[in-house]
């Protein structure tokens, strides 16, 4: 009896360890890369594509794999698609010099003028801009960095006064500089982490207002538009364009960035 149990469990240990070995097979991100590559070099965008985002069901997310998804689905002619992935590989490298001239080249393909939000103003524009290729998990760090110089800047002040004294403008320069940055790093918190971006990707959706069918038009959005998620309610989006125009939409016309 104890042999057949004994049997039972090795059996059982083995089939689990067949499977989860089949599934990091299946699930490997390296491999998977290498597989959309090869499918994008033939031409078979859509495979690829679908390929790409098993790394990210994989767990694995990065911007150039959305920036690859992007390429892909530019390929095929979903720009609304296209713009959706570069968008969201901007959050993750928003330095990247092909990701910006893909992006640029994706929005000048519809023709449309009021796409993406407004600039914002100068001032706003100007404290962001020494961060602006910088993600924001990268710019935490910095945060973090920048905070304990802080702290030691505020030890030494207090422990010796005259070396204080001695090295004023480099302190109060160095306390200017992380304000600033605490401000841009602020603003980039709540723009990304707080406010809901989303991309249009259905051409010609109708803005109605009320969450209804029967519910009159308000306006119509385009594909690739930039608009903000107020709210969700059954199978219903309320979205904000740049204008400030708020309208219901079907919920599968827009998709969150």
């Amino acid at each position: 009896m104890r042999r057949a149990i004994l049997i039972s469990i090795v059996l059982l240990a083995g089939l689990l360890q067949a499977q989860l070995f089949a599934q990091t097979e299946t699930a490997d991100p390296h491999k998977l890369f290498y597989e959309a590559a090869a499918l994008y070099e033939k031409g078979d965008y859509a495979k690829a594509a679908e390929t790409y985002i098993k790394i990210l069901d994989a767990g694995v997310e990065s911007g150039s794999i959305y920036y690859n998804i992007g390429n892909a689905f530019l390929k095929m002619k979903k720009t609304g698609y296209a713009i959706l992935c570069y968008e969201k590989a901007k959050r993750l490298i928003p330095g990247d010099g092909d990701l910006k001239s893909n992006l640029e080249y994706a929005y000048s393909m519809l023709g449309w003028e009021d796409l993406r939000e407004r600039p914002e103003i100068f001032l706003v524009r100007l404290i962001k801009r020494p961060f602006k290729d910088i993600n924001l998990t990268g710019f935490t760090h910095f945060m973090a960095f920048f905070y304990c110089i802080v702290v030691a800047i505020a030890i030494v002040s207090i422990a010796n006064p005259v070396l204080t004294r001695r090295f004023t403008i480099v302190f109060i320069a160095m306390l200017a500089i992380f304000a600033m940055a605490l401000a841009a790093y602020a603003m980039r918190f709540y723009d990304e982490e707080m406010r809901h971006h989303a991309i249009v990707i259905q051409n010609g959706a109708d803005a109605r207002y009320e969450p209804i069918d029967k519910s009159d038009v308000y306006y119509t959005v385009h594909e690739a538009q930039n608009v903000l998620i107020l709210k969700t309610r059954s199978g219903w989006r309320q979205i904000k364009r740049s204008d400030g125009r708020i309208g219901w939409v079907k919920k599968e016309a827009v998709e969150e960035i």
